[in-house]
Formats: C-alpha cells, structure tokens, sequence
C-alpha cells in the first residue's frame, strides 16, 4: 500500500474500501415513533416494576420495616407518575382506525 496522500479519496481504494455496501434503509416516520415509544414506555415501565417488585420483597423477608417502606414509596411516587404518563401517552398517541 502507498502513503496516504491527504489528496487521495480513500474510498476508491480497494484495500480501504469495505467489500460489501453499508446501506441504511429508508424507516416511515410513523415506524419509527412507534418503536421508539415502545421500548420507552417498556423500559419504565419494566424499572418501575422492578423498584416495586424489590420494595415489597423487602418488606415481606423483612429487610426494611414498614415505616421506611412508605418512605420510599412516596419517593418513587414521581417515577409512577412518569410511567403513567408514558402509558397514557403511548396509548393515547395511536390513531384509531
């Protein structure tokens, strides 16, 4: 291989170049927003259930006592909020028809 030359287009050499062709394919708009409303409305969802689902095993092998227990679940309460909302809006956002 020769020097590179700042001049030369490294696209048109074989030994740079990738063999096989990257090419993107063309998402509808509507695609994806759907998608990207899917996997956040799942993702809070899953973490907000997995907060909850920690909090009341907590509870039950009795690793926190109860008065800490409503301590924090007042504290998730804004992520609850979120959740509901991102539902409520993934939901709500879809054209009925």
């Amino acid at each position: 291989m020769s020097e590179f030359n700042e001049a030369d287009d490294p696209a048109k050499d074989p030994e740079v170049r990738p063999r096989w062709g990257v090419q993107s394919r063309r998402v509808p708009q509507w695609l994806h927003v759907a998608d990207t409303q899917r996997v956040l409305a799942v993702a809070i969802v899953s973490v907000t259930l997995l907060l909850y689902g920690y909090l009341v095993l907590a509870v039950v092998v009795d690793w926190i006592d109860r008065e800490n227990f409503v301590a924090v679940i007042a504290a998730l309460s804004p992520l609850q909020a979120l959740a509901a909302a991102t539902i409520g809006f993934f939901f709500g956002s879809r054209e009925k028809g």
